[in-house]
């Protein structure tokens, strides 16, 4: 474990303290990824907020600020909201995406706000207009909204430099044993609205390593390098952790100054990160294995 990765664990805590395996799942997330070298102004396919790549590649949020702040409890996304409270960055970044593209709205203005993105466009991913023959690196992160990913990926080719190369971030099959919310949910209503679609969302794009290569030989696509990693377990963690009281943590902090809650924020995590480290480093599992029960694969792609 190297100490960028002990930083951006920290990191990812930052923004999500009040679900913290989160922290974990993203952290053994962009080890994967960062096996793999990377060059500026990328294309970011599926950017969701933006949070992740921009602490992926060495940036941090401040203390007062998380995912939690801008929140609409009322709503059935409770992510979705008018995004109020947003720190402003004025760093240069040495590896950041060219543009930023999803389909969803309030993950734009996210992006916007935070401003890693040179640009950001909203569009779905099966029928995706965008420049042919104008990038170098596409990175592939998790389209939520996406309906056909073959679709999506023979779509997505032509944007590609004829020496360029994909980096995908996919779920092995292995990743639907361990949605416990899922499996008590058919016995149990609460855990429907805790698994939340999760499942379903996530099996239409799970395949085995074998599957997902045929994918990409399919559209003339050679793989390069692997990783796989997470494990089991750490998945079956990060299902559950607080889920089932989110909702009263986001109450009881969103009340609270911003000073009094920052500072108990601080509190909470330096109490929970140990519990992270520990879960990190039993549960990273990274591997070249193309049978593991690993529930993550990165691959790197390029044309044939």
């Amino acid at each position: 474990m190297s100490l960028k990765s002990l930083v951006r664990l920290w990191n990812y805590l930052n923004i999500y303290y009040l679900k913290p395996f989160d922290a974990v799942n993203d952290t053994i997330t962009s080890d994967l990824l960062l096996k793999f070298k990377w060059k500026n102004n990328y294309l970011e396919l599926g950017s969701g907020d933006g949070m992740f790549s921009f602490i992926m590649h060495g940036n941090s949020f401040p203390l007062w600020f998380d995912r939690y702040l801008n929140i609409n409890l009322s709503g059935k996304n409770i992510f979705k909201s008018k995004l109020r409270y947003f720190p402003k960055f004025k760093n240069k970044y040495s590896i950041q995406p060219n543009c930023s593209i999803d389909s969803k709205y309030h993950h734009i203005v996210s992006v916007n706000k935070i401003g890693f993105s040179k640009s950001s466009k909203l569009s779905n991913y099966e029928n995706l207009k965008y420049k042919k023959k104008s990038e170098d690196l596409i990175f592939i992160y998790t389209p939520h909204g996406l309906k056909d990913y073959a679709k999506s990926l023979k779509n997505t080719l032509p944007i590609l430099k004829k020496n360029g190369k994909i980096i995908l971030l996919l779920n092995l099959k292995n990743v639907l044993n361990y949605f416990i919310c899922y499996k008590l949910s058919r016995n149990n209503s609460v855990f429907k609205k805790l698994d939340n679609g999760r499942y379903y969302e996530t099996q239409k794009f799970s395949k085995s390593f074998t599957q997902w290569i045929d994918l990409f030989k399919k559209n003339n696509l050679k793989l390069k390098n692997f990783y796989t990693g997470l494990s089991p377990l750490t998945w079956m963690i990060y299902d559950i952790q607080t889920r089932p009281i989110l909702k009263i943590l986001i109450r009881f902090f969103n009340f609270l100054p911003i000073y009094i809650r920052t500072l108990l924020k601080l509190i909470w995590m330096i109490a929970v990160y140990p519990l992270l480290l520990i879960t990190y480093l039993f549960g990273s599992s990274i591997s070249q294995n193309k049978k593991t029960k690993n529930c993550y694969v990165a691959f790197e792609l390029k044309r044939k």
